[in-house]
């Protein structure tokens, strides 16, 4: 990987002279962008451009060259890698598209380029990409042209599945102010994919912060297992959300879609910073670039009064609490400002003072006097104002960097200034008010991240029986309610007490001995929702109603089946609890409202197992029923700590049973005291190894 982003020598493969020549452009930007290594260039017909001589076949070129990059139709591409290995190229970058994304003909291409890289011990990116950059040594490799007069060395490095949204991002991060590091468009990833370049850019000096855009993950498990351990913030753009997005990515890079509730669990588990869109890393970057947020108090220092109440609300939504004025800072700043134009609260409404002077010296003195962990300055101004805006951005920066406290600095103007105030400044500049909020909050929330350890494991201790586990898993097939429940019950789980009947006869003893009121329940495979058949009855009081109940039920279904007689437990709150194997990230625990209405309130959050009591802690908090566990209206608050507990048995379940596909239980009536499992269903694959 080293030499991939640090080359001493490159070869550009498909160049010729012609103006249209795609592979030229990479040799333009090697050079203007300054790379200092060697450049050779090879095509079909011999000639030169920009002064570099272009060779008719690679044996021409020197053996053992760091890095190959390949332009040329799809057909050729195969025996092109195949030539690099026999010259000792390890590295190679196929920029060339009409691979995997584009047809069954494309994949065949991709799998004998496969074979070579294997074959002779090489590393591929691509194909389909535009390639890579490495800021610090001029390393420049797209087919496109580029230009580095609005390049800006930064300390983030990016990694895209695609090639145009390289770009992009290289273009808006060094516009904020934030700049680029490393760049590389990973296309279809036929090799090298995702994890293989972060696990590179933890490991690289100059990347500080990540910025990933993904339309496909290829492993979650790893992804989430390098983000756990990384000491630098990790930028997730994800594209491909929904169904719509579907068709466009398969076509463009091969891509299939997550399950995106699942996505966005698994990052917030971890730390991963999601973004929405472009706007959103980028000011999620901005933020990270200034020294780190570490709570909750913010001051917001405004020239205009209408932009401080936009500000005002964007700071509640993030979280954010308005430090209160003490009276030493209002003595100072009254003896700084014409009182009658300010208004002396937070945030603070600078009015009609014109002295951009002052607003610096009122930042110097909200850092000094209340020492928030934050401050928000914006600046509105006027063409006739730009120089001393400038100015102002120059004094903020200096003042940033004199006290290690974060100060976001939002600009208002009129045309192009605020992008002008920017090439006078290294602080980033935001261009919305929402932005500098939504900076500030990441560095908040991954910096709290850090500071506190990631549980890996599940808490849960439970002896088992481990024959009777692995019988109950043998086999393909859906679990009735009855084996679903005494697999619960294995794993601590506690279940309503059961019995099995054949028939209204052997339902009343069983009632009898469980004592009443009971519900009665059809068992059949094929009857998963067994209320949507007529296969419940709840509340039973004597012989008469089970007999009745049983006959009816019994003729609704119109087969031969077995019941299954329950005690019924009274009160509490329906919840579910469940599982699932998701193709990214492997075992799934998710947590919501439960009952019949489970898929109408759709309340329900996710964490990828193993958990520990944290993410269960969590995970009960982030459901927006979590009200209904508290005091309510004098009934007394029912018992959280039985949910965590069957969240981490849960995720132990899943984690030690690799054949368990999905499984829930749904109703987890959850008591005063303890939560008590009504019905589950378990899907088994047969699989028996993760």
């Amino acid at each position: 990987m080293q030499r991939i982003f640090y080359p001493h020598s490159v070869v550009v493969i498909g160049v010729s002279e012609r103006p249209e020549n795609l592979a030229r452009n990479i040799i333009a930007n090697l050079q203007v962008f300054g790379y200092g290594g060697q450049i050779y260039a090879v095509g079909r017909r011999k000639g030169m451009v920009r002064g570099v001589t272009i060779a008719s076949s690679l044996n021409e070129v020197p053996d053992g060259l760091d890095l190959a990059v390949i332009v040329t139709p799809a057909a050729t591409v195969p025996e092109l890698v195949e030539s690099c290995g026999r010259k000792g190229i390890h590295q190679v970058v196929v920029e060339s598209g009409g691979f995997g994304e584009f047809s069954e003909e494309g994949r065949k291409l991709e799998q004998e380029i496969l074979e070579s890289i294997h074959r002779w011990d090489m590393r591929l990116v691509g194909p389909n990409c535009i390639s890579v950059v490495n800021q610090e040594v001029g390393l420049c490799l797209p087919f496109v042209p580029l230009s580095p007069t609005t390049a800006r060395l930064g300390p983030v490095s990016v990694v895209s599945q695609s090639g145009g949204v390289s770009v992009t991002y290289m273009d808006l991060l060094c516009a904020a102010g934030v700049g680029i590091n490393k760049a590389v468009s990973i296309g279809n990833k036929a090799d090298l994919n995702e994890t293989d370049y972060l696990r590179y850019l933890l490991g690289d000096p100059g990347t500080q912060i990540i910025c990933l855009y993904l339309e496909s993950i290829s492993d979650g498990r790893e992804l989430l297992h390098l983000a756990r351990s990384s000491i630098k913030p990790i930028i997730i753009h994800k594209a491909n959300r929904g169904q719509a997005s579907r068709h466009v990515a398969f076509s463009h890079t091969a891509a299939l879609a997550d399950d995106d509730r699942i996505v966005s669990a698994a990052f917030r588990q971890v730390g991963i910073l999601r973004s929405e869109d472009f706007r959103e890393s980028v000011a999620i970057a901005q933020g990270l670039c200034l020294p780190p947020v570490r709570g909750n108090n913010l001051v917001i220092i405004s020239r205009s009064g209408g932009h401080a109440v936009v500000a005002a609300d964007a700071a509640e939504r993030y979280g954010f609490r308005l430090t209160p004025l003490p009276k030493e800072f209002l003595e100072q700043a009254s003896s700084l400002l014409r009182t009658d134009v300010i208004t002396l609260a937070n945030p603070i409404d600078l009015g009609l003072i014109f002295d951009f002077d002052l607003y610096a010296r009122i930042v110097e003195e909200c850092l000094r006097i209340l020492s928030p962990d934050a401050v928000l300055l914006i600046n509105t101004f006027t063409l006739v104002e730009a120089e001393r805006a400038q100015k102002l951005a120059q004094r903020v920066e200096e003042i940033v960097e004199g006290s290690g406290r974060p100060v976001a600095f939002c600009a208002y103007s009129q045309g192009y200034e605020t992008q002008m105030t920017q090439q006078h400044t290294n602080l980033p500049i935001f261009a919305e008010i929402e932005d500098a909020i939504r900076g500030l909050a990441a560095s908040r929330d991954w910096n709290s991240r850090k500071e506190r350890a990631v549980e890996t494991t599940s808490e849960t201790s439970i002896e088992r029986a481990p024959n009777e586990t692995r019988r109950l898993l043998s086999g393909a097939r859906v679990f009735m309610a009855d084996e679903a429940l005494s697999l619960c019950e294995q794993y601590g789980i506690s279940i309503a007490r059961f019995e099995d009947a054949n028939g209204p006869d052997a339902a009343m003893e069983a009632a009898d001995r469980l004592g009443y009121p009971v519900a009665l329940k059809v068992l059949a495979a094929e009857h998963i929702h067994k209320s949507d058949v007529g296969g419940v009855a709840l509340g039973l009081q004597d012989r008469a109603a089970i007999s009745r109940e049983a006959e009816a039920m019994l003729t609704r279904i119109g087969h031969p089946t077995r019941l299954m007689v329950q005690r019924m437990v009274s009160g509490g709150l329906e919840m579910i609890v469940g599982g699932k194997r998701d193709r990214s990230f492997g075992p799934v625990v998710m947590l919501g409202l439960g009952g019949i209405f489970v898929e109408a309130f759709d309340d329900v959050t996710f964490r990828v197992a193993p958990i520990g009591r944290t993410d269960a802690e969590e995970m009960v908090e982030e459901i927006h029923g979590k009200r209904m566990l508290h005091a309510f209206r004098g009934r007394p608050p029912l018992d959280r700590e039985s949910v965590t507990k069957a969240l981490t048995s849960m995720s132990t379940m899943l984690t030690e049973n690799p054949a368990i596909d999905e499984i829930d239980i749904n109703p987890l009536v959850v008591l005063e005291t303890g939560a008590v499992a009504l019905d589950a269903r378990v899907l088994v694959t047969g699989k028996q190894t993760n």
